[in-house]
């Protein structure tokens, strides 16, 4: 019951990311391929916080998170105003940088030793643990909503106006430079506050977590629920990390001998149903199509 519970939460993580990715790319169209860097700002930013300075665990995740959105504001600075190649090259190598200082800063992380033990909030509190998976499940509700409102605010608005055509947009008078900025940096600390989270989940950090896999299969599941609707990040995410991660690896009757492939072949089913959905649903399972054009009426159609 216990990992049934730790997997729920991590999939709420995962969703979490997946609807914060969804404000990046699908509405303000910033590729940031650095999710796991700011996910692993919260994450370590909490741990190092909590096991070494002794601060406690809410205040620690609500710092770590504020450090993740002043990164993210200051990668912003540099890179938003240049092209999508350059946005995704420089937030995969954050992410990477992340993964370095992690590893080479053994007197704060740990090291490859690991850092630990962070434990779950609520004290002695009976079933702890179900307790935090709820409160994780509140924080990612709320960001499902902020999201779903975002869409048909001005905002968001303005987000898809910039997305689409950003020189039309400036020539409006829309700072648009400054509106990218500032909304990759709030959605970055909010990638923190889930790392954040994640720290009591996993109570022993060590640097593997922080694996460039955590970005592909949240990329994988906004591609697969489709990046223009806030729902597509949660039906990609039961899709890829509910369906294998938790029905396929905790209940699936497979042979002692063949788990040890699950996890490659977790990674090929990924890659074919990213490749079947480019091919015949490009828009995401839940995507929609663009405004129909309406055709002219045919001449002697009206009498």
């Amino acid at each position: 019951m216990d990992y049934l519970i730790f997997s729920f939460s991590l999939m709420l993580v995962y969703i979490g990311l997946a609807q914060l990715l969804h404000i990046q790319f699908g509405l303000a169209g910033i590729p940031n391929f650095g999710v796991v860097g700011f996910w692993g700002i919260g994450l370590y930013g909490t741990g190092v916080l909590y096991v070494v300075f002794g601060v406690a665990l809410l205040p620690a995740i609500l710092i770590a998170s504020a450090l993740s959105a002043i990164i993210g504001y200051l990668l912003a600075l540099l890179v938003l105003q240049r092209s999508g190649q350059a946005i995704l090259a420089a937030t995969l190598a954050l992410s990477a940088i992340i993964a370095t200082l992690v590893v080479s800063e053994k007197d704060l992380t740990g090291g490859v030793q690991g850092l630990g033990t962070i434990k779950f909030p609520f004290g002695d509190m009976a079933n702890r643990n179900f307790v935090f998976m709820i409160f994780i499940l509140v924080v990612v509700l709320a960001l499902v909503w902020v999201s779903a409102r975002l869409r048909d605010s001005r905002m968001g608005r303005q987000l898809v106006a910039i997305r689409d055509n950003e020189e039309l947009a400036a020539s409006l008078g829309k700072n648009t430079a400054a509106t990218k900025r500032w909304v990759f940096a709030i959605t970055c600390g909010g990638m923190g506050i889930l790392g954040g989270m994640s720290a009591p989940l996993h109570q022993f950090l060590v640097p593997y977590q922080l694996a460039p896999s955590i970005t592909f299969a949240v990329w994988i599941a906004l591609v697969l629920g489709g990046k223009g609707h806030n729902l597509g990040a949660i039906v990609g995410t039961f899709v890829t990390f509910g369906l294998f991660d938790i029905l396929i690896e905790t209940y699936a009757p497979v042979p002692a001998e063949q788990a040890i492939l699950l996890p490659n072949f977790k990674l090929f089913c990924y890659g074919v149903l990213l490749v079947v959905i480019i091919m015949f649903r490009p828009i995401g399972l839940l995507g929609t199509d663009g405004p129909k054009v309406r055709q002219p009426a045919a001449k002697g159609a009206e009498t």
